[in-house]
């Protein structure tokens, strides 16, 4: 910083240097004027001793205030305004101080508009979502009133599949507040399979699919109950999307001796990519797989992700091509919903 400020200052530099040569030159030339050569040389030095512990002493006290600023550019925070120091002068630390209030109020100003926005699409969205669910329930009661009818039973897949859709909208509206709506609770894995199941049944029906639960499906988990069967759902719904016509799906729960609960979904689809795979939980992501069914959103997965680490599950995914897929829930034994658990008995 010290040769950027003499840099800066190579103005005042050249001034002091100018005058000392006139002063010499006027020395030298008046007649008038008798000066031994040492005592010039003494008096040359003296001056340049004096102007540079004054540029020394003015480097310091001048860059005091941007070097603080420059600490704190090294680790900005949110509230980063908050820990700028207050300026000792006038002229020019509390101007720029107050460009910096500016600035940050001017962010602060646009970060609330964009939530207040954000805020309201959700609103709109959820809104909507509902609105369309009540059509939906009412095609559902006419259909499961004329179960018999070919056309009704035709048109369930397609109303699941409509169901789900919308479904996923409202968790992705809600996505942000999801901290605020976990209530974990002690859960049989069973009991959150089986009612996911029930609910793709229609699917499987119409791929002839079948599910097969293996394992210690007696196994307990503490979690949310709504938001952990949201990622059971996403996680079936792929499988089942993927899977082939007369295929089988098995999901298998395992608990390990450190009481870690493991779910895994294995289905008989095409396999993903190698170089998919890093990507399957990015959102938007729909890979090779996702473009030849055309109905793939990229968005189950990422859902699936993000609410898992709320949960503190962790996902895991294997895969080959022409070998299916098989993607694991892991519910381990130091989440801290469970050690919650523990200390409360």
């Amino acid at each position: 910083m010290f040769i950027a400020y003499l840099n800066y200052k190579k103005s005042w530099i050249a001034l002091i240097g100018v005058l000392l040569l006139l002063t010499n030159a006027l020395i030298q030339l008046d007649a008038g004027i008798r000066v031994e050569a040492q005592s010039l040389i003494y008096l040359n030095g003296l001056i340049l001793i004096i102007f540079s512990g004054f540029l020394v002493w003015r480097y310091k006290k001048e860059t005091a205030y941007y070097r603080s600023l420059l600490t704190l550019s090294d680790h900005i925070e949110e509230d980063w305004f908050e820990d700028i120091p207050k300026p000792n002068s006038s002229f020019p630390d509390a101007m720029v101080y107050t460009l910096l209030e500016q600035i940050h109020q001017h962010d602060q100003n646009k970060r609330r508009e964009d939530q207040f926005a954000q805020r309201m699409e959700h609103a709109d969205l959820a809104s909507w979502v509902h609105e369309m669910k009540t059509p939906l329930t009412a095609m559902k009661i006419t259909m499961d009133a004329h179960r018999s009818n070919e056309l009704s039973r035709r048109l369930n897949a397609s109303w699941l599949r409509m169901h789900l859709l919308l479904d996923q909208q409202l968790y992705i509206s809600r996505l942000a507040n999801l901290d605020a709506d976990l209530l974990p609770e002690k859960l049989e894995v069973k009991e959150l399979l089986r009612e996911e199941i029930r609910e793709l049944s229609t699917w499987c029906l119409e791929k002839n699919i079948s599910i097969e639960m293996t394992g210690d499906t007696a196994s307990t988990v503490y979690t949310d109950k709504k938001w952990c069967r949201f990622v059971v759902r996403q996680l079936l719904t792929n499988a089942i999307k993927y899977s082939p016509t007369n295929g089988n799906l098995v999901i298998h729960t395992h608990l390990y001796t450190n009481e870690s609960v493991i779910v895994t979904i294995q289905d008989e689809g095409p396999g993903i990519q190698a170089h998919d795979l890093p990507r399957i939980f990015d959102r938007g992501f729909t890979g090779e797989n996702g473009r030849v069914q055309n109905s793939a959103t990229g968005m189950g997965l990422y859902l699936a992700k993000e609410i898992s680490e709320k949960l503190h599950i962790r996902l895991e995914v294997a895969s080959a091509v022409g070998n299916g897929t098989s993607i694991s829930m892991i519910f381990t034994s130091d989440n801290p919903f469970e050690q919650l658990r523990r200390a409360l008995l």
